[in-house]
Formats: structure tokens, sequence, C-alpha cells
């Protein structure tokens, strides 16, 4: 069995994508178990689910938690010895859970297993990246996050010169979609709760390589990813982010690679 963890808050509008993708075309060939964790929705999404997708386990929180904390909430209430992170921005598409259970099993249920995201438009969106020092944060944040920006820096943290359409060990992927075994995420720990928002996905992929883990982008698995940046801009998401990335650098320093 596969269970499909997916935490949200008033995300409504994208739920019903990722659902009916889940449940229809991109829908795995092994038994699946989707776990939804409400984030203290105020758009209707917890009942909507709940008459439509009456298979999906619902978890409600009572007070927001951290992304991290969410996901963990909903693995340890899961039962699947195959564990999806799905964010509900994601759209899957047709056979991409059963190429990512494929290589799995290729790698003897060992590994964490990043799909191919791609933008609305089709395009690839650039989910790799390199592990951060703080030379390449700072020029990340310079150009606001514009993944456009013409900075070797910026270039570099996102991979842009590697080959999309070969599967390949990579420093770590984007946490929006993130599969692996349930005794490779307890080997882990799963996230790490002193991260509410925010680089927790680059924290347990670090994690996992000292670990002798490795981490997979497998392009033959594709998913549509809407983006839902919310640090781009000056907010409170921005200071989130900020305390997240110190939090980074107090466990593994400035200059953290893969072992």
């Amino acid at each position: 069995m596969i269970s499909i963890i997916t935490v949200g808050m008033n995300h409504r509008n994208y739920l019903e994508a990722l659902y009916r993708s889940l449940y229809g075309e991109g829908r795995p060939n092994e038994q699946l178990e989707a776990v939804y964790v409400d984030n203290c929705s105020t758009d209707g999404s917890v009942e909507w689910l709940r008459k439509m997708y009456p298979q999906v386990k619902t978890i409600v929180n009572t007070e927001p938690l951290g992304f991290g904390e969410n996901n963990n909430k909903g693995v340890m209430a899961s039962r699947g010895e195959y564990i999806g992170i799905v964010n509900p921005d994601i759209v899957v598409k047709k056979g991409s859970i059963n190429s990512i259970m494929n290589k799995a099993k290729e790698m003897n249920w060992g590994g964490l297993i990043c799909p191919q995201l791609l933008n609305p438009d089709g395009t690839v969106q650039y989910s790799v990246r390199k592990f951060v020092t703080l030379k390449m944060m700072l020029r990340r944040w310079m150009s606001w996050e514009n993944d456009e920006a013409n900075n070797s820096s910026v270039r570099e943290y996102l991979c842009k010169d590697i080959d999309q359409t070969k599967t390949q060990e990579v420093d770590w992927a984007m946490g929006a979609a993130m599969f692996m075994s349930r005794d490779t995420y307890a080997q882990l720990g799963g996230f790490d709760q002193r991260y509410f928002l925010y680089m927790e996905d680059e924290d347990l992929c670090l994690r996992a390589w000292k670990q002798g883990i490795p981490v997979v982008y497998h392009p033959d698995a594709k998913m549509v990813h809407n983006h839902l940046r919310g640090s781009t801009h000056l907010s409170k998401k921005t200071l989130l982010h900020l305390k997240s990335f110190i939090t980074y650098l107090r466990r593994h320093g400035l200059n953290a690679r893969r072992e």
C-alpha cells in the first residue's frame, strides 16, 4: 500500500485538482490510501473533501502547526509501507506513481525519490537544488527568488545545467512531491519540527545523505506543480524563511555537503 500525505490550509481549489488526478488518471496500481491534514482552514476544505472523497482519512487541527509537524502527523496516521508527501498544489500525471514504485523496487526500497515537477504550462520547473550556502542564499534573496535571475550562484543553486531527462542522484529536491519507504522515513525520524515552514525538505535530504540514503530525481514520473510561492515578497512568510535558514545553519553549518 502507498499512503499519500497532504497538508492544506485554505487550499480547496487546489485539492479538487489533486484528488481528481489521484483518484483518476494518476491513480497507482498499488493499493492507495490518502491522508489529508487540515491546518485550520476556513474555506470549507474539510466539508468538501468529506463529501466528495469520503475515502480520504481527514485529520483536522485545532491550532495551526508547521509543515513538517503536520506531515509527521499524517504519516503517523497512515498505514502504507510506502509514503508520498504530496502538496495540495500538485496534479499527478498518469503512470507517475507507478513509475516511482518501480524505481523504488529497483532501489530495494531505499532512498528518497522525487518526480519531475512541471509548471502549469508544461515547462519543466527548477525543482532540483544544490545544498545552499550563505552566498547562494543572499544572491537568491537579492534577486527576489527569481528563477530567471542571471547570476552564477542562482544558476548553480537551481541546477539549471543538469540533464532534466535523466534519472540521477541530486543534493535535494523540493518537498512538494517526495516519496520514500516507511522504513526510510522512520530511519530519518521524519521532518525536523523545528522548521515551521521552509527548508525542512532540504534538511531531510541532507540528513538522508549523511546516513547514506540517496536522493534521486526521477523525471519519468511527472507532476504539475502550481507553485504557491509565499516568500518572494517581504511578508510574514519571508521572516519564517529567514528563521528556517538560521535553524538550518545552526544544525548543518555554512557549507553543508552530501557525504
